[in-house]
């Protein structure tokens, strides 16, 4: 092989390497993420149990249409009034405060368990609770 052949073999193999290199263009849209925020629920307790009562009626929505993102965001909102609401009925008893967090474990656990059935009632059990009121 003569030295001009073999220099052109090199510049080929040179030239074909290098137009194989990986080029990776990012065309992704950049976005930043937003924290949610969350409002400490107040007002009176009745107040309170039908702010509740229609947050449960809306995750009962979300988990029937299949929406876990806004059913999560309803879960929360219940655990937030649950926690402002407790300490104002402490004074009904053990009994009542045992009564209404199961009411809320219902809505938990049709997160959880993925059982729409169990925010119903959720909802049932809370509307009882707020007509003996």
């Amino acid at each position: 092989m003569t030295a001009r052949t073999t220099l052109a073999v090199i510049t080929v193999s040179l030239v074909s390497l290098t137009s194989c290199a990986t080029t990776i263009i990012d065309t992704a849209p950049t976005t930043t993420a937003v924290a949610p925020t969350t409002t400490i629920p107040s007002g009176t307790p009745d107040e309170l149990f039908a702010q509740m009562q229609q947050t449960i009626a809306l995750l009962s929505k979300a988990l029937s249409e299949s929406n876990k993102g806004v059913a999560r965001l309803r879960l929360a909102e219940i655990e937030s009034i649950w926690s402002t609401l407790k300490p104002q009925v402490a004074e009904r008893g053990d009994q009542f405060v045992q009564d209404m967090q199961r009411i809320v474990d219902l809505a938990i656990s049709s997160i959880e368990r993925n059982r729409p059935a169990d925010a119903d009632k959720s909802l049932r059990f809370l509307t009882l609770v707020i007509e003996t009121l």
